[in-house]
């Protein structure tokens, strides 16, 4: 009976051990691709918001980008770096314009060119209804780059990458 007491209580110990080590030192992969879940999530929309609703979950968007987040994507004309207090502005002007939408990202890439810095191919697959009851479905091939700031991985540029078609 104690052996077996003995037993449950060791595996326990690792048990707890494999946790901590897992949540406390994540390697900086792990990190990073916690933000872009984090950054799919917020953008997310499944129902209808009231306006309270839509400003906090703006401004928890905008605690994910640097200081500045330099954005280009040529199929949209965008080559603008925005600072920080504006990126959720534009998040809530964007997610206005839908009814649903839903953002995942795929097939990451991560290359670490320097201490603090990383940057990480990806594809991104934007699903989305518009108010006008239209839908939408596009994949983008990203180059988005990151920066280490008091252990806190941010965005500091995203930039849509043209893919040749056949």
């Amino acid at each position: 009976m104690v052996n077996k007491k003995n037993l449950v209580v060791a595996c326990l110990l690792i048990a707890g051990g494999i946790i901590a080590f897992s949540i406390f030192f994540q390697s900086d992969e792990a990190k990073i691709k916690k933000k872009f879940h984090a950054l799919s999530k917020s953008i997310a929309k499944k129902t209808a918001e009231n306006e309270l609703m839509a400003a906090g979950i703006a401004n928890k968007t905008k605690r994910l980008f640097a200081e500045s987040c330099r954005i280009e994507i040529p199929s949209y004309s965008v080559d603008k770096t925005f600072p920080n207090n504006e990126i959720s502005l534009n998040v809530l002007y964007a997610r206005a314009r839908y009814q649903k939408i839903s953002l995942e990202f795929f097939d990451f890439q991560f290359q670490f060119p320097e201490e603090g810095l990383s940057t990480v191919d990806l594809t991104a697959v934007f699903k989305a209804i518009t108010n006008l009851n239209e839908s939408v479905f596009e994949i983008h091939e990203l180059e988005c780059t990151l920066k280490e700031v008091e252990n806190e991985w941010l965005f500091t540029g995203i930039k849509g990458v043209n893919v040749l078609e056949k």
